[in-house]
């Protein structure tokens, strides 16, 4: 369904820095039990994230957000159409969600205002990506367990490239994020801090991995709570936003129930 979160607070991105720098929660890996072999370190990873002696998934979401962009035009051309076929009950993440218990949420941030272009100044200014933050850290509410991010925009895994790019180039990364991303990217960055505090592990769908590195280059552990779908469901998919962590998530609610 489309959704949306509540009123974001008021913030600076000196707050969304400092919060990603020093005021995590840190998190403590537990021995695994032998049994689960080489799917110990992903029973490892959700009982740290959830700080409990063994991971539970009750009340996963699957949040997919949906923004604009002022670049790569071309490939948007569908994009006014997107939220009524991602919440469409035939929509194979649909299908699957309910299958899976999970509760599918679409975020639109205001199809009607794209980001900038790249190729003219800056994706957003400091004031519209800490909007989209804060909104994104809204979206985590109390009692979800288990948080799947993704990005519906096509053109969303190519701005995400260039900001992996400019990272690993020594780019500061959220001067990166500005220069470069997008409102639905920033809106994930929020809910993935958001979620850390929540004590909620994050799962990243392909759309959505750029999120891990933004946050590595802030802080070292700041993403110690994130893992990528690929990684848990590495074979090769031509899957639309949120499949494949969506299938992935199957599996890690069975691994939660097998010790």
């Amino acid at each position: 369904m489309t959704a949306q979160p509540q009123t974001a607070p008021v913030l600076a991105l000196s707050d969304i820095r400092r919060l990603a720098e020093n005021d995590l929660p840190a998190l403590d890996m537990p021995k695994a039990p032998a049994a689960l072999g080489d799917l110990a370190h992903l029973w490892q990873w959700m009982t740290a994230a959830q700080n409990k002696a063994k991971p539970v998934i009750r009340h996963p979401r699957l949040s997919v957000f949906l923004s604009a962009h002022g670049s790569f035009t071309t490939l948007q051309q569908n994009l006014a159409n997107l939220p009524a076929q991602l919440a469409d009950s035939k929509n194979p993440l649909t299908l699957l969600a309910g299958h899976l218990n999970t509760d599918l949420q679409i975020y639109e941030l205001d199809l009607a205002t794209p980001s900038g272009d790249i190729n003219r100044g800056p994706a957003m200014t400091e004031e519209n990506a800490v909007q989209a933050i804060a909104y994104g850290m809204m979206s985590v509410q109390p009692g979800v367990d288990f948080l799947i991010l993704a990005n519906a925009n096509p053109a969303t895994p190519v701005l995400a490239e260039k900001i992996a790019a400019a990272i690993a180039s020594g780019d500061d990364a959220l001067a990166a994020l500005l220069a470069l991303g997008g409102f639905d990217l920033a809106a994930c960055l929020g809910a993935a801090l958001a979620a850390r505090l929540a004590r909620a592990p994050v799962l990243l769908d392909d759309s959505a991995e750029v999120i891990l590195p933004i946050l590595s280059a802030m802080q070292a552990q700041a993403g110690d709570h994130i893992r990528l779908a690929r990684d848990v469901l590495p074979q090769e998919m031509q899957n639309p936003a949120g499949l494949r962590a969506a299938l992935a998530l199957s599996l890690l609610s069975a691994l939660t129930q097998s010790v």
